[in-house]
Order: structure tokens, then C-alpha cells, then sequence
């Protein structure tokens, strides 16, 4: 790709917000787009979003959105590249709406969930479009965000060390450069290349890391207990850490069963092997997870919130499936997901992302599952 000189936003929630201010901050020609009138008219009238720090006072940067509109064909015209941050669930309806109007060469990013692309390439497969678009999703938000109005957003953090997979996984070199350049190392960021979009399921923080203290605290959840902070030690008891590692050798057993390239939970959370006195000294889980970044974070206050709500379906019974789908035993994601069902009534297997609903047969070999991913056939 030559020059980015127009990124589109689908989505006008926290990350959509976060995105295209930061997106516009750089310098690039922005297009909100929204469905609903109401959740981009703030940002029409004021011409932008203004950016609060983490205490929710202005940091001085102001994005100017050049289009905030409910005109997906608008939005998306001349755009070099397409961002679309919202929850999961909405990726399918977002790629359905979106298709008809993608261009030759456009990048298509999906940023919360890893594994998007495979269900934007789902859609665009059943709606018969030919095009050659570049789909990529990230394991997580760029972004620890809030949107705080009509045309405010706070920063509480970047999440500077991002995984990117393609779908198929041969488009990955070309879609890398793409996402150094709207996520430069002189902002800090480090972009990883991801093998497949498998890779980028598997480093879900959210799912390892939330339905653990989530399912283990329930009671003080279900009484609103407004001094419950999801990463604080409180919560987070070795026993409870331990279940969360559990979890996590899980998903790395399915990686190795892909031939993936993968580190552990520990890992991941201080980016690299963490070497204070001697080498190879890897920082415990425990540790890892207790930080003062991520012990501050106050709540969630209820059971019935995206922790639980996303996470299990898009993050856990994922998981499972792919377990099933390999031939890896999943059983501590297997009880945290019945649990949680328990806990809120839901069928979270029956709603949730499936290797199924990503467009895998499970009836294929492990080489046939490998040649989708990297070719995009069988």
C-alpha cells in the first residue's frame, strides 16, 4: 500500500471513539460510522472527540473526524483502511452491512476478539464477494478506553503490544506493514505477527484472565459489592490464579497442536521474560497479573455484564470448540463456561462463536484445518 490517507471506523462504542480520535490525531482523514444517528451527532456538531486522561481530564488532544455518519457507503469510500472495534457479537452484522460496498485492496482490521476475520471472510463468501479485501483482526483493543459522552472519550491505557492474524494467513506479511504504520513503534507499539487468526483467539486475555475471578467471586458480584476489582488480590487468591493458568495451558496446548508459536499467560503480560538477577527467569502468574495498572481497575459490580457475557461465549466456548476440533481436552474452560451458564441462566455453548460458525468443518484432518488457515482452502 502506497499512502493511508483515509482510515474508516465501524463503530461509534469505546474503541470506535478511541480509534478514530487517535487514528485522526495521526494525521489521517477519518469516517465515523455509526447505525444510529444518535451515537455520532456529539461528534458531527463538535467536529471531532476530545481525548480525557485516565482521572477524565482533557489531555489536550482533540481528533478531528472529518465524517461521522449512518452512510456505510460513505464511510467506507476511498478508505486505504477499514478498522471495525466493536464486541464480537456485532463483527458478523457489521461485515454484512460493509460488504457491498468494500474496495479493491482495502485492509480490513477487526479489533476486541481475535479470529474476526474468518467470520467477515464467512460473510463475504456467502454474499458472493469476489474482491480482493485484506481481512486481519488484533487479539485485543488497542486501547484501555471508555467513551465518556457525546464527544469525549478517556485513555486509560495502550495496549502496545498487539497481535495481528490474516485470514488466510498468507496475507500477513503485506497487512503487517499496513498495521505498523496506523500502530507506529514511535507510539510504542510492537505488532506481532500472527500465523493464523487462530493465533489471535488464542491470546485472549479477556477470556483467561476475567471469567476465572468472575465465576470465584460471585456471590460478592451478585450483591454489587462496589469494593470488588476484577485484577485486585482480594479477587485474585493463588487459587484463583491457579484455575486462570490452568485455563491458560489449555489454549496453549491447542496453539501446539497447530504448530503455533506461542508463550505463556506470564509471558504475554510482561511482554517479555522478565530477568531481574539471573536469565531465563520467567515472573510467576501471580505476580504478573498483580500490577498496580491493573489492580486499580475498579468493578464490574454485577454478573451480568461483557466479563461473563463475552467472554464465555466468544472467548471460553471458543476455546472448547477448538479443543474438540483438535483433539485437546478443555476441562477447566468446560467447567468455568457450565458455571457461568449456572450462574446467569444462559446458554453461553448454544450462542457461542463455534469453529462452526467460523466456517471450519470439524470434520477435517488437522492438515486440512491447517491448509484453511494459511491458504484460505482446503
Amino acid at each position: 500500500m502506497d499512502k493511508i490517507t483515509k482510515v474508516a471506523v465501524i463503530g461509534a462504542g469505546n474503541g470506535g471513539f478511541m480509534s478514530a480520535a487517535d487514528m485522526a490525531g495521526m494525521g489521517y482523514e477519518v469516517a465515523l460510522y455509526s447505525r444510529f444517528d444518535e451515537e455520532i451527532r456529539g461528534v458531527r456538531e463538535k467536529g471531532g472527540i476530545e481525548v480525557l486522561d485516565i482521572d477524565s481530564k482533557p489531555t489536550g488532544m482533540f481528533g478531528k473526524v472529518a465524517l461521522a455518519t449512518t452512510d456505510m457507503a460513505e464511510a467506507l469510500h476511498g478508505a486505504q483502511v477499514i478498522l471495525n472495534p466493536v464486541p464480537y457479537y456485532g463483527c458478523e452484522n457489521c461485515a454484512r452491512l460493509a460488504a457491498p460496498y468494500l474496495e479493491e485492496g482495502q485492509v480490513v482490521i477487526y479489533l476486541g476478539k481475535g479470529g474476526a476475520s474468518l467470520t467477515w471472510a464467512k460473510v463475504l463468501r456467502e454474499m458472493g464477494i469476489k474482491k480482493k479485501v485484506y481481512l486481519a483482526d488484533s487479539n485485543t483493543l488497542p486501547y484501555g478506553t471508555s467513551r465518556m459522552g457525546d464527544y469525549q472519550v478517556r485513555l486509560e491505557n495502550r495496549t502496545q503490544n498487539l497481535i495481528i492474524a490474516t485470514f488466510p494467513g498468507r496475507d500477513i506479511e503485506y497487512v503487517k506493514q499496513v498495521a505498523e504504520r496506523i500502530y507506529p513503534p514511535d507510539h510504542g507499539y510492537t505488532i506481532r505477527a500472527g500465523q493464523n487468526p487462530i493465533d489471535s483467539i488464542l491470546v485472549d486475555y479477556n477470556a483467561i484472565t476475567h471469567t476465572p475471578p468472575m465465576v470465584c467471586n460471585a456471590a460478592r458480584l451478585e450483591r454489587g459489592d462496589k469494593d470488588f476489582h476484577l485484577f485486585g488480590k482480594k479477587e485474585n487468591t493463588p487459587a484463583v490464579v491457579r484455575i486462570i493458568e490452568r485455563i491458560d495451558r489449555e489454549r496453549m496446548a491447542i496453539g501446539e497442536k497447530l504448530g503455533l508459536d506461542q508463550h505463556t499467560l506470564e509471558e504475554e503480560i510482561m511482554l517479555v521474560k522478565w530477568n531481574p538477577n539471573q536469565e531465563d527467569y520467567v515472573l510467576p502468574l501471580y505476580d504478573a497479573i498483580h500490577t498496580p495498572y491493573l489492580e486499580v481497575c475498579e468493578g464490574p459490580y454485577t454478573l451480568n455484564t461483557r466479563h461473563l457475557t463475552e467472554d464465555i461465549p466468544y472467548g471460553l466456548v471458543t476455546f472448547s470448540s477448538l479443543g474438540r476440533l483438535v483433539g485437546v481436552p478443555t476441562p477447566y474452560s468446560d467447567a468455568i463456561i457450565t458455571l457461568a451458564e449456572g450462574l446467569l441462566d444462559k446458554d453461553f455453548r448454544g450462542i457461542g462463536r463455534t469453529v462452526e460458525s467460523m466456517g471450519l468443518d470439524p470434520s477435517w484432518s488437522l492438515e486440512q484445518v491447517k491448509n484453511y488457515l494459511k491458504n484460505g482452502e482446503v
